[in-house]
């Protein structure tokens, strides 16, 4: 499967746009965990986003690293790797986020 020069670019447009919302994640990551590590009174709420944050900054990887080798290699269709990146780029921070919010609703709060 060989792909044409239009949707070469767009995969790498795609691609480098997994960046933006990783930044923004490994940001929170940082602030957050610099106070969970350096011992500031490590409440439930702050390991809880570490986690969350954490993990999706995980999920970016894995999907960045899938989708890579799979155009590397041409083992998928253009429309599959577009769909991955769209959930890399749109669909994981969007959970994030939408979890970080709920469970600092919840326990920090007591909102919801």
């Amino acid at each position: 499967m060989d792909f044409a020069p239009w949707q070469q670019l767009l995969f790498w447009m795609g691609w480098l746009m997994l960046f933006i919302p990783a930044y923004f994640i490994a940001h929170g990551f940082s602030l957050v965990g610099s106070l969970v590590w350096s011992g500031y009174s490590a409440d439930t709420v702050d390991l809880v986003l570490v986690l969350i944050m954490g993990t999706a900054l995980i999920e970016i990887l894995l999907v960045a690293i899938h989708t890579f080798t799979r155009f590397y290699y041409r083992e998928c269709s253009f429309k599959r790797l577009l769909s991955w990146l769209m959930f890399g780029i749109a669909v994981i921070p969007l959970a994030a986020t939408l979890g970080c919010l709920y469970s600092y609703a919840t326990l920090a709060l007591g909102v919801l």
